[in-house]
């Protein structure tokens, strides 16, 4: 079945595309919670203007719809996070110049909208991100170039605005915080650049650094790796993905040798993952994920054999569970998710049974988060 449908991208521009879904995997809410931990999918999905949950099986990788599935946002949501502690979820109203706010269900991972959800932040938000604490949220706007800071109340997951909204460079995108929580990165997209703050410890407030690190053109998302020390764009406006080294002490920004490297065409977003040996980087352009090693002593990525695996229509998200196990791709053009395993030894990608699995309209952004699950029936 074919949909024509009208978009607005994550980068402000109206794209015209053919929504085809077939061939995906029906997702069930018959599966029930176990003792123990899980994980969960969250996703923003940006044509349906809603928030789709899944529950991951452990084993087999295959995703199954949460109770009362999809979840009300705002209009056109195209970014989404959890916090680290598995319990609350944010996501970016890109139509609606807002963040909706959701507490997680430790019973079964299901999402419940706050009061006080939705807050403002101002036209065209984009990405979002949480200090690794999990005490402050941090907003990109891509048309007014500033980024919005809140706070987080941790008994209830509200989120209060702090300071002055920081400038950056041309029409931001991404933005990350370290694991360390020292330092912000954020992606300008017209500036083919990057803007670095420091994170102060003591009220989430960004200071500007003074270095301005320039990239390939049209950077989008970032990545940095879990030691701290390394930093990665997926270059829209190329087939490349920049790298840098990120100094301890002042978060300067040198590029790693041999950057920028070679991905599939117009990489959208780049994660690496949880054991910090691999990278993973959806490509818009050609339907499928470039798989690198990286050098932890230096930061070169290498293809991995068999580098790139097809996904489906235009992915924009990829994400790698906590186990290290698998990794899940937002396939916004077939309006599914692809699931794929991952060799522990090699870090290729293998699709899982079933894959792709059915998603909503459009999903644009994935958070995957472990809870600890309360039910065993």
């Amino acid at each position: 079945m074919h949909t024509l449908q009208v978009l607005r991208t994550g980068m402000g521009i109206m794209a015209l595309s053919w929504i085809f879904n077939a061939g995906a995997a029906p997702l069930t809410t018959q599966e029930q919670p176990t003792a123990g931990a899980a994980e969960y999918i969250y996703a923003a999905n940006q044509g349906a203007h809603n928030v789709s949950g899944y529950r991951v099986n452990l084993e087999t990788g295959k995703l199954t719809a949460l109770p009362g599935s999809p979840y009300q946002s705002g209009r056109f949501p195209v970014s989404i996070a959890s916090t680290h502690d598995g319990r609350f979820v944010y996501a970016t109203n890109q139509g609606s110049g807002t963040v909706s706010a959701y507490k997680i269900n430790p019973e079964n991972g299901a999402l419940e909208i706050l009061p006080g959800s939705p807050y403002e932040v101002g036209a065209y938000p984009d990405a979002i991100t949480i200090t690794p604490d999990d005490h402050y949220v941090y907003v990109s706007s891509e048309d007014a170039n500033l980024i919005t800071s809140y706070r987080v109340d941790s008994a209830t997951g509200a989120l209060q605005r702090t300071g002055t909204p920081v400038a950056t460079g041309k029409h931001p995108i991404g933005i990350t915080v370290s694991p360390n929580g020292r330092f912000a990165f954020v992606s300008n997209f017209d500036d083919e650049s990057v803007s670095s703050y420091r994170v102060d410890q003591h009220d989430g407030s960004l200071t500007p650094l003074q270095q301005i690190a320039k990239t390939d053109p049209h950077p989008i998302y970032i990545a940095v790796s879990h030691d701290n020390q390394f930093m990665y764009v997926a270059n829209y406006g190329t087939a490349t993905v920049s790298a840098f080294h990120i100094d301890d002490g002042s978060g300067a920004l040198t590029e790693v040798s041999g950057s920028p490297f070679v991905a599939g065409a117009q990489p959208y977003s780049v994660t690496v993952d949880p054991s910090n040996r691999f990278v993973y980087v959806a490509n818009w352009g050609s339907h499928n994920v470039s798989a690198f090693t990286l050098n932890r002593e230096t930061g070169v990525l290498t293809e991995i054999d068999g580098s790139p695996y097809a996904t489906t229509w235009f992915p924009y998200a990829v994400v790698v569970d906590p186990r290290d196990q698998l990794a899940y791709v937002a396939d916004n053009g077939n309006n599914t998710i692809s699931a794929f395993h991952i060799d522990p030894d090699s870090g290729a990608l293998r699709k899982v049974a079933g894959s792709p699995f059915s998603a909503e309209l459009g999903p644009y952004a994935l958070a995957i988060t472990r809870a600890q699950a309360t039910t065993t029936k």
